[in-house]
């Protein structure tokens, strides 16, 4: 069976741009991927500690998503005038493309936390080994809901990036073992905690800011 796609997106806009880009990702930048046929899921985030502050995440049938017709018609050179004017001002763009390599079919769930992990120069002979490090760490503690480690395409031909998404309840970034030690730790390039975003709380002091 083939591996699920996956994309992530972060950025962050100018505080005084923060409501529009909201409203942009809200009412239009959302609702045009989960219109595109192979799009399963989407959530958003909002960074706890660190930069930058949102972060989106979709859940894709396969990578070839991205490549195929119904999503390169909103994409690229086709992107939204509001979608340009967002783009434009905003800082941190990291964006992930790849699959799931671990565990393969899951989606993403409704867990109120993630901790977004993001490994550099893990050859493809050790990571294996590095998947085995990933659940010896995470998947033995009962606040942690479910454990996906994606393998980020590489731009230029090097050795992929690999980025592993920990969801779950609680204090997530605490957990310690061999991920976070030794070869593997010696690779761990950033460490961010997220909480899910609500774009309209039924809590008003809440606002549009997080949830969890």
């Amino acid at each position: 069976m083939e591996r699920k796609g996956f994309l992530m997106v972060t950025m962050e806009p100018p505080p005084a741009m923060e409501e529009e880009f909201n409203d942009w990702y809200d009412t239009e930048h959302i609702p045009e991927r989960e219109a595109v046929d192979g799009f399963e899921t989407s959530r958003r985030y909002v960074c706890l500690s660190g930069f930058p502050r949102y972060m989106a995440a979709y859940d894709l049938t396969s990578p070839g998503v991205l490549t195929d017709g119904p999503y390169q018609r909103i994409a690229g050179d086709r992107y939204s005038p509001w979608t340009r004017r967002i783009l434009n001002k905003a800082r941190g763009l990291w964006r992930v493309t790849g699959e799931q390599i671990h565990p393969g079919q899951a989606q993403v769930t409704q867990a109120p936390r993630l901790l977004l992990l993001h490994y550099c120069g893990i050859p493809e002979r050790s990571e294996a080994r590095f998947v085995d490090a990933i659940r010896a760490t995470y998947e033995v503690h009962d606040q942690v809901i479910q454990v996906r480690i994606i393998r980020d395409e590489p731009r230029s031909g090097g050795t992929p990036d690999h980025v592993v998404l920990i969801e779950g309840r609680g204090d997530l970034g605490a957990l310690r073992g061999p991920a976070t030690e030794g070869e593997h730790g010696g690779r761990l390039v950033l460490a961010n905690e997220y909480a899910r975003y609500w774009a309209y709380s039924s809590n008003s002091e809440l606002g549009k800011v997080v949830a969890g």
